[in-house]
């Protein structure tokens, strides 16, 4: 089915007038993209935290909301931990009260029918059966050997997605999605490297389409000519054996006749640094516009396009492209769309890219949680934290880094009144050792003046190169220490690796030794590589980044290999020539002598350790107990 896009009436950025999808009018291009939350209840039922992140998302201006992936086969099919299920009709009454909330933010929400096939384990199935694929034996990233789908086992599983499709309509989705993206079973049957049939459902492009067609065709007589119809497309697998762009995009073509939209993104679990990616914003789009020059339907891009939005508004214009969506972003900041809108670009919280959302929480069969919003999964209680107080106390907030901006940014928008004090001559603490390697640093860059454009807008007192030790804290309500971490111990003669990397002060030698097991060590050796050192980085544990999440650690081992540097484990530092420290951390002492857990607090890492998810959350929930 042809679908079209037309403007709207209102003027401007092309991003925010009105568009259709075949018979559904959105209010403006942008779409939030599927996220795993694991907000649903444990057997899969909408709960009120899932409807309340999605009222956040639809009242922060998105136009589509595309849900997570939601079971159609909950005995064999369902993602790993607890997504949302629609393969009973008795999960109607939650799945209404979820699309009520959305719509009466103004938004628009379609329902994506998901099915895991070979890509689950075992363990993860209700009677610890193997999981299923079209060809049997070939494992995914999940590990399990899957069975062989039986071809009379074809027409029930088409008709789990056409039930689930009818379910979605009953219960007032306004537009259906097909998975057939990210290595799941749709795209199994797609892909020569996981579809080694032999009869009519493999071998030719056209055999392996055949499955997917069939599904579109019966989803179709389920919700029938005027429901919007969209499919969810990995167009390239990039690894040996997998579908090739040609095929992809002629799959697109066969598809462009039956279906409303095409929402485009690459590869697969087994390629994860390509669905996720942690590389510069804008990697999947091309994938996009390729399908586009070749179908009559809309596309939807992803790919970290939070960073090209002005970029894609002309893309619009262009026809290169028609629905943007935004996937992370979302959880970074959900009120994303909304600040864009009303030209407060710097008020975005953007999304670093460390991908610990995803793997260090939800592969982890764990809810979703974001670094840099402490406010997901939790939008009632923070709404709740972010109202005015009835009487406002003097707050002094020491500490200028992450936990302590927050803590400050808070106070001040419930209505205290608020002094930030910070030893350094800026704000952000580490973040300014995080951003020296190319890596992330315009994105931790992004995060610092973010910090300082809100400080200065809700009116915190900021005041720098004050040394807190020397402070009279007696007119103060409540003293909130931010400080951090120091060194546990740091021996004599080596070099500081976090103000090595705050301050950008190269050591002279050629030849560096990097001595740490965290993150903070392998950025201390990344950026010395970039400035042309040799550098051998040595860890005392059996891996090195043993406080980042797997995703983070294996990317940036990556980037250390490119750059020629050598990384010993299970190491003790070594006994001559120039010493990089990046050792253990402990809790800041500074005014240790003052803190009565009352008055004088501990806040962010100085009391819970860890890293920036630590330090904001910390931040930002002892604000609101202020």
């Amino acid at each position: 089915m042809t679908a079209t896009t037309t403007a709207g009436t209102t003027t401007g950025n092309a991003l925010f007038q009105e568009a259709r999808i075949g018979s559904m009018t959105l209010r403006n291009r942008l779409v939030q993209a599927p996220i795993f939350t694991q907000f649903a209840t444990t057997w899969g039922e909408v709960s009120e935290r899932l409807i309340e992140y999605h009222r956040a998302r639809a009242r922060g201006g998105v136009g589509l909301i595309i849900t997570e992936n939601t079971s159609i086969d909950w005995e064999l099919g369902r993602t790993v931990g607890n997504p949302m299920r629609i393969d009973h009709d008795r999960f109607r009454a939650g799945l209404t009260d979820l699309v009520e909330a959305v719509h009466n933010e103004g938004a628009k929400i379609a329902v994506q029918l998901h099915h895991t096939g070979r890509q689950n384990s075992q363990g993860n199935t209700e009677r610890n059966e193997p999981p299923i694929a079209p060809t049997a034996g070939i494992t995914s990233a999940f590990g399990t050997p899957p069975r062989a789908i039986e071809l009379d086992e074809i027409p029930g599983l088409v008709d789990l997605y056409a039930q689930g499709a009818r379910r979605a309509v009953a219960a007032g989705f306004d537009a259906v999605e097909l998975h057939g993206a990210h290595g799941y079973l749709l795209s199994q049957f797609l892909s020569p490297k996981t579809n080694k049939r032999d009869d009519g459902y493999g071998g030719s492009l056209q055999n392996r389409a055949r499955f997917a067609l069939e599904v579109v065709a019966a989803v179709r007589t389920q919700i029938g000519p005027d429901v919007p119809l969209l499919y969810r497309l990995s167009v390239e697998e990039p690894y040996e054996g997998g579908l090739s762009l040609e095929d992809g995009l002629l799959f697109c073509e066969m598809l462009d006749p039956h279906v409303d939209a095409l929402d485009i993104t690459g590869g697969n679990y087994d390629t994860a640094m390509t669905l996720l990616p942690m590389v510069p914003p804008g990697s999947l789009l091309s994938y996009a516009k390729a399908v586009k020059a070749r179908v009559s339907v809309p596309v939807i891009g992803v790919g970290r396009l939070t960073w090209l939005l002005d970029d894609l508004e002309k893309a619009v214009v262009n026809g290169e492209l028609d629905f943007v969506a935004l996937g992370r972003s979302q959880l970074a900041d959900p009120e994303t769309p909304r600040k864009t809108e009303l030209k407060e670009p710097q008020r975005v919280r953007r999304c670093i890219a460390v991908n610990e959302c995803v793997s260090r929480w939800m592969f982890n069969g764990q809810r979703t949680q974001c670094v840099i919003n402490p406010a997901l999964s939790q939008e009632k209680r923070a709404a709740d934290a972010r109202r005015t107080v009835g009487r406002a106390r003097h707050v002094l907030v020491v500490g200028a880094g992450p936990a302590g901006c927050e803590t400050a940014l808070l106070l001040a928008e419930r209505g205290h009144s608020v002094e930030l004090v910070e030893r350094a001559d800026r704000i952000g603490g580490q973040l300014h050792a995080w951003s020296a390697a190319s890596v992330f640093r315009t994105e931790i860059g992004n995060m610092i003046a973010f910090y300082g454009h809100e400080l200065e807008r809700l009116g915190v007192d900021v005041r720098l190169g004050v040394d807190a030790t020397g402070l009279d804290l007696t007119g103060y309500d409540d003293v909130l220490l931010a400080t951090g971490t120091e060194y546990a111990t740091r021996p004599d003669g080596t070099v500081d690796a976090v103000a090595m990397l705050a301050d950008r002060t190269l050591p002279p030698a050629d030849d560096l030794s990097v001595f740490g097991a965290g993150e903070t060590a392998m950025f201390a050796a990344l950026w010395l590589a970039e400035q042309g050192k040799r550098v051998t980085l040595c860890s005392p544990a059996g891996d090195v980044g043993i406080d980042t999440n797997d995703m983070q650690r294996g990317h940036l081992a990556g980037l250390l290999a490119q750059l020629g540097v050598t990384t010993r484990t299970d190491v003790q530092p070594p006994p001559t020539g120039t010493v990089v420290w990046a050792g253990e951390r402990v809790a800041s002492a500074v005014l240790a002598d003052r803190v009565d857990g009352e008055h004088v607090q501990v806040v962010g890492t100085r009391l819970r350790g860890g890293r920036m998810y630590e330090a904001t959350q910390s931040g930002f929930w002892t604000a609101a107990r202020i």
